[in-house]
């Protein structure tokens, strides 16, 4: 991207004084974040923290963002949102960030986002699709990954425009993530005048999915839309292939990962999912400088980075991004007028980020790509709600 060498020069220019501004002094940023480090959803925890520890390292290499190093402190949450809350109070009135980027998990993020929204601290890039974080806007709260409601219309126009599919069944895990895919599904369907043929819901944490698989084949589907996260994905396409249920499946941006792949196996052959990342292609030249980047500093990183690696990427891109049209005169004040300037902005992977004065939800277009062979096969361009 050749964008990126006007970064680079503005990056290591001069800096201003910002005088009593919470984690910036003259030479350093201090921003926090929360994963979930250990327990079962470390895999995603680990690589999204590596993805923002990554780009943070190159652009400390390169001599900061106006002569400032980004120092990145990131509390373990283990995925519990009365954790979220105690450690991001810690991040903020004992350590003093500037800002919270790039948190993890639904719960976690809604958790906080009152807090550090009537706080004034800012709150750049969650690793959640709720529509809350995003709507109605709140002021210091940014948005990046599409939202589920969002999602779930797109995934609903694509299966009856694209695939031509009248019988269209969902089944979802029953929280905050499977409800506004599911709502999202219905929004668009209830507009070509259909309905989901079934709608089958299973409890968050549930490991057996017999009994909602039965539900599906009673119903017929044409398409059967999965809402839920990797775990019980993987359970439920083992489970319809063992048990003969041979549909088309779509599935959120939230598995699409190839861990999906290692773990269901023949099961996940032909499924459909959403994607926001670009996928990787050596031969584009923001893909090379990015997987470029990652392996000088990764060089023991197995195979090619994960999606979950490439949404920490984003989260500090973004916020990064932001920090540059800032200017060296840094407050959070700054930071939020220059994200409110941001149209239509591309970094190495984040793609037509958008926000405005009232406008928090960052990405609002997706493409799909289907499991072939092992392997992700993008079969769209972006694809935008009218």
């Amino acid at each position: 991207m050749r964008k990126v060498l006007a970064f680079i020069l503005a990056a290591i220019g001069m800096v201003g004084v910002a005088q009593g501004v919470p984690g910036v002094t003259e030479d350093k940023i201090l921003i926090g974040s929360f994963q979930a480090l250990s327990g079962p959803v470390a895999p995603i925890g680990l690589d999204m923290t590596r993805g923002m520890q990554t780009y943070f390292r190159w652009i400390n290499d390169l001599g900061g963002v106006w002569g400032r190093k980004i120092e990145l402190l990131v509390e373990n949450d283990q995925f519990n949102p009365a954790l979220t809350v105690a450690l991001v109070k810690k991040l903020v009135e004992t350590d003093g960030v500037f800002a919270i980027v790039g948190g993890l998990g639904t719960p976690g993020c809604l958790a906080v986002m009152d807090y550090l929204n009537s706080n004034g601290v800012p709150f750049v890039y969650q690793g959640s699709g709720s529509s809350k974080l995003a709507f109605p806007p709140k002021e210091w709260v940014f948005a990046v990954q599409p939202n589920y409601t969002v999602e779930g219309q797109i995934i609903a126009k694509y299966a009856v425009e694209e695939l031509g599919a009248k019988r269209i069944a969902v089944i979802y895990q029953n929280d905050d993530i499977g409800n506004e895919g599911l709502t999202g599904v219905k929004m668009y369907l209830e507009k070509v005048g259909l309905k989901p043929v079934a709608e089958v819901a299973f409890t968050p944490g549930q490991v057996g999915f017999s009994a909602e698989v039965l539900k599906l084949m009673a119903a017929n589907p044409e398409v059967v839309v999965i809402y839920a996260i990797l775990a019980p994905t993987v359970g439920i396409l083992v489970e319809a292939k063992a048990a003969g249920l041979n549909t088309q499946f779509i599935t959120s941006y939230i598995n699409a990962d190839l861990s999906l792949v290692q773990l269901a196996g023949e099961a996940a052959e032909g499924l459909l999912l959403t994607g926001w990342v670009p996928v990787l292609d050596l031969t584009d030249y923001d893909m090379f400088l990015y997987y470029s980047v990652f392996r000088y500093y990764n060089p023991d990183y197995p195979g090619i980075p994960s999606g979950y690696v490439a949404a920490g990427w984003i989260a500090a891109e973004v916020f990064t991004g932001a920090l540059l049209k800032a200017g060296p005169e840094l407050t959070r004040e700054s930071l939020k007028t220059a994200l409110e300037s941001m149209r239509n902005w591309d970094g190495l992977l984040a793609k037509g980020i958008t926000y405005g004065p009232d406008e928090r939800a960052g990405k609002m277009s997706m493409y799909f790509f289907r499991i072939q062979s092992g392997t992700f096969v993008p079969v769209t361009g972006w694809i935008f709600l009218p």
